[in-house]
């Protein structure tokens, strides 16, 4: 029997060590193409920090537009702090366009103040809440929060089930394999990843632990071209507590290929409503 333990124990020894040398010598070739994301992309997942400039497949166009991330993750050159964070999903991060015409960059020009590019793609106010703390470690003035389009996308499940809260490590071997297998559609889905009650319940708890921070809330629910009816009126429970900025968009403002995301004369168009809006709030006392 221990003769038996003994040669267990140095096969699995075996086995840790060769999988280990797979690993680091995938991650020293590049192998596979990391792309632009850490973590869990069916769970918790960040930009990859510090990545070079790099040219991103705009597929729906058959074009591309490039994409560099700083220390935090985010979307641009180094954050300053103190002034102005936006967070939200593709449609804040700016998909299919330059960096300097997303909105938020739009929004700095405008108002002459440092903002930061906040936007994820693929985010929630679940994810949102879960990477929170990197947002609010720059000390912004405001942090506007402009999560709507995926919470109301139709999932598999809600996203509450799927995050624990931590972005898990992400293996070039797990990657490999799922390269090689091939990508699958995912079925249609059927609910809520965040439904309007938990959405509603999600943004004054974003909002809570903003002001918490010392920081100014501003809600932005995104324009849609088919607007979330559920969403929205869940929203609208909570003007009392919190100012929410709810601008439309005509269609032209969309890409015709991809009619979630906005254009650049789009992404200027939203960017002049916000500056509006934000100009017109009292000071804070």
């Amino acid at each position: 029997m221990q003769r038996v333990l003994r040669n267990l124990a140095f096969s699995v020894l075996l086995a840790g060590v060769v999988l280990g040398l797979l690993e680091s010598g995938l991650r020293l070739f590049g192998i596979p193409d990391p792309g632009l994301y850490a973590g869990d992309v069916g769970s918790l997942w960040t930009l990859r920090a510090e990545m070079p400039s790099r040219q991103v497949p705009f597929r729906e166009r058959g074009t591309s537009f490039a994409v560099r991330t700083n220390r935090l993750g985010f979307r641009g050159e180094e954050p300053a702090s103190g002034g102005i964070v936006c967070l939200g999903d593709s449609t804040t991060f700016g998909w299919g366009v330059e960096e300097e015409e997303a909105w938020p960059a739009r929004l700095a020009a405008l108002l002459g103040e440092a903002t930061v590019n906040g936007g994820v793609p693929g985010y929630s106010t679940v994810q949102g809440l879960a990477t929170l703390d990197t947002a609010l470690s720059l000390r912004p003035r405001l942090v506007v929060v402009a999560y709507l389009v995926r919470d109301a996308e139709l999932g598999q499940g809600p996203d509450r089930l799927r995050v624990a809260g931590v972005a898990p490590p992400s293996l070039a071997l797990f990657r490999l394999i799922r390269e090689l297998r091939g990508a699958r559609p995912a079925p249609p889905g059927t609910t809520f990843r965040v439904p309007p009650e938990e959405y509603a319940a999600n943004v004054r708890e974003l909002a809570r632990r903003i002001r918490e921070a010392g920081s100014e809330v501003q809600v932005l629910a995104f324009p849609m071209r088919t607007p979330p009816v559920a969403h929205l009126t869940a929203l609208q429970a909570l003007r009392t507590d919190v100012p929410i900025l709810a601008p439309s968009l005509p269609d032209e403002s969309f890409f015709v290929e991809d009619p979630i995301h906005l254009t650049p004369a789009g992404n200027a168009a939203l960017a002049e409503q916000v500056a509006a809006a934000l100009s017109l709030r009292p000071p804070t006392p």
